[in-house]
């Protein structure tokens, strides 16, 4: 095992020590002063073989750091407190003709040797478990001195047969033994292979954030091209008033872009200062979904007349359409003089071009201009080219943050808010629950019996049916203004502000039934799942903020104990 994990579940181990350590002295002391040991030197020497192994662990602890130490050195603790417990337990036999009897004396020895067992386990993982495990001759020493330990204090029970019992002891430790080994050594190779599963996604994450840095430098190389291209034609074109106008407008719009990260502000931006320069009376543009981690088309317009928005952008999609299935990068003349050639729009000035937007050779938006003059593009489209080129820059940009942003706030397996985030901003939902005083729900999901759907199916499947119930979750979420986590696991988390409890219930039975009715097809087959569902609402049944995470997930944890699949209400329909 790495020395990094040895020290640290050595550090990690101790603590328990000291409280089985504590306890155990403490239930000597009880023991002897309600007269279950009856020589005063029997609890003094119990408690000193505790001393002992109390004060071994501190010394193991401080020196479990050092690059030299050995960790088989703790097996020498075990040996000791074996021998020191077949000598206690010579000293103090149960027996017929003994003093110390009764089943208190026989509980407290009972727990001694769960004490010496636990040590023993303790000794598989501090040594290196895939070469030896425990070594054949420990293996034997410890199985032994357990036994004998186990049954010497009543050698008076079993008269003269009293070896033949130990030695069947042996035998029963040895198996207990082997398969704590076993067990050990199959929870190890686990954690290992999980281990290296982690190490390559790790790799994984390595190569994108190499590629984003890279992506990075190239728009930064990018940035500084333009603005050597900017300072050039300034220089070139100064006595030029319309080209200087024309620059000035491209570095605010630039300017624009690297001061913000909003891919809608900037696109309005944008538009706002393209019209005002060229004079037009319709200046629009369209985003396609998914360019920017947005779901949907975005689009903004700029109208110095009142035309309707709604055909307005159903024409740019048609238009659009139109661009993907040519796959041409020329502007588009849609009227020319008021000669239309395509009727997507009715007159809304002589001139009308579409303009197609590229990211390298994929086509991601159109922008639409609308002028009134019948040499309003005369000169070319090369301004407009140019914003364009500076968009796609800045839109660049704002993926590269939104990508890295959405990384950090979202579960790479579900894609929806991840447990991280949700610790960074429901405290702040809290406070402004209480400040307003308007109700804030918590629903808990955990998915029934989800063992069986990784037992049966594989553990594809089991990622498939928690991303069918994350998509769920969001959709939910996004239906009613929530915020949709994985919390862990297969339990989700459903945040509604400003929700009170009866309609809390309400959404919960939708997203209830939207799981319970969603299939899952894996291989041919649809899977079938269902959860249990926790529900807690301050203030109606939580009084304090703080707890209202606490008892959603209690409420459905009651759910899952009282026959799953079903809804529990906090303080409604548990009673605990």
């Amino acid at each position: 095992m790495p020395k990094e994990y040895l020290s640290s579940l050595f550090h990690y181990e101790a603590r328990y020590h000291r409280i089985i350590q504590g306890l155990l002295g403490i239930s000597i002391v009880i023991a002897r002063v309600a007269g279950y040991i009856t020589p005063t030197w029997l609890m003094i020497y119990y408690l000193c073989v505790l001393v002992a192994t109390t004060v071994f662990d501190f010394w193991f602890v401080i020196h479990s750091d050092r690059e030299t130490f050995r960790p088989k050195v703790y097996s020498i603790k075990v040996l000791f407190y074996l021998l020191a417990i077949i000598a206690g337990g010579i000293m103090g036999t149960i027996g017929a003709e003994k003093t110390n009897t009764g089943l208190p004396f026989i509980s407290i020895h009972v727990l001694l040797l769960l004490y010496g067992i636990f040590m023993i386990c303790e000794v598989q993982f501090f040594n290196d478990i895939f070469d030896s495990v425990m070594s054949i001759q420990n293996f034997f020493i410890y199985g032994a001195l357990l036994a004998i330990a186990m049954l010497l204090p009543y050698r008076g029970y079993f008269d003269k047969v009293w070896i033949v019992f130990i030695l069947l002891s042996m035998v029963i430790v040895y198996l207990i033994l082997f398969l704590l080994r076993h067990l050990s050594q199959r929870s190890v190779i686990m954690l290992e292979k999980k281990n290296t599963n982690l190490f390559f996604e790790n790799l994984d994450i390595r190569e994108e954030n190499a590629s984003l840095i890279h992506a990075q430098e190239r728009l930064a190389e990018v940035n500084e091209t333009i603005n050597y291209q900017r300072i050039q034609l300034n220089d070139a074109l100064s006595d030029l008033k319309k080209r200087g106008e024309e620059t000035r407008t491209l570095i605010d719009i630039m300017e624009y872009f690297t001061s913000t990260f909003e891919l809608e502000e900037s696109m309005k931006y944008m538009i706002d200062r393209v019209a005002a320069l060229k004079n037009l009376n319709i200046c629009a543009i369209m985003v396609d979904a998914d360019v920017c981690l947005n779901e949907e088309q975005i689009f903004e317009t700029w109208t110095d007349k009142n035309y309707g928005r709604e055909r307005l952008k159903r024409e740019t999609i048609q238009i659009y359409e139109e661009f993907k299935k040519s796959g041409s990068r020329d502007p588009m003349i849609i009227c020319n003089n008021y000669d239309h050639v395509l009727p997507y729009f009715e007159r809304r000035g002589c001139c009308i071009t579409a303009i197609p937007a590229y990211e390298k050779d994929t086509l991601y938006g159109v922008m639409i201009l609308a002028g009134e003059r019948y040499d309003h593009f005369y000169g070319g489209y090369d301004f407009y080219y140019t914003v364009l080129v500076d968009f796609t820059t800045a839109m660049i940009k704002d993926r590269l943050y939104r990508t890295t942003e959405d990384m950090a706030k979202k579960d790479g397996l579900t894609k929806i808010y991840n447990r991280i985030y949700f610790n960074t901003v429901y405290p702040e939902m809290l406070k402004k629950a209480e400040e307003t005083g308007k109700p804030i729900s918590v629903l808990m999901l955990d998915i029934d019996h989800f063992k069986n759907v990784n037992d049966t199916y594989g553990h594809i499947a089991g990622d498939q049916a928690i991303r069918s119930v994350a998509k769920s979750d969001w959709e939910v979420a996004k239906k009613y203004g929530g915020m949709a986590v994985r919390f862990g696991g297969e339990e989700f988390l459903l945040i509604l502000e400003d929700t009170p409890v009866e309609r809390a219930r309400e959404i919960a039975a939708e997203l209830h039934e939207k799981v319970r009715t969603t299939p899952i097809p894996f291989e041919g087959i649809d899977i079938s799942i269902n959860t249990s569902l926790g529900v807690a609402t301050y203030p109606t049944t939580v009084q304090e903020t703080e707890k209202t995470l606490d008892r959603a997930d209690k409420a459905m944890y009651y759910g899952k104990t009282h026959g799953r699949g079903r809804i529990v209400v906090d303080g409604v329909d548990n009673v605990d």
